[in-house]
């Protein structure tokens, strides 16, 4: 089984656009959700202005 690509407190980036536009700039990973049943990672980020999200794994790529 694999593990967690991103640490807590890494800056990510949002791949896609949310439904409300938004996905724009650099969030921090708060926590790391379990997988799901088919092996996907999920995560909770929170943008700068403390709005939090739960993303997929293949949704995020490396703000550094």
């Amino acid at each position: 089984m694999s593990e967690h690509r991103y640490t807590l407190g890494q800056r990510v980036k949002v791949k896609t656009r949310f439904l409300d536009r938004s996905g724009d700039g650099v969030y921090e990973v708060v926590r790391q959700l379990p997988a799901t049943p088919n092996g996907d990672y999920h995560y909770r980020i929170k943008s700068a202005n403390g709005q939090e999200r739960a993303v997929a794994e293949t949704e995020l790529t490396s703000a550094a």
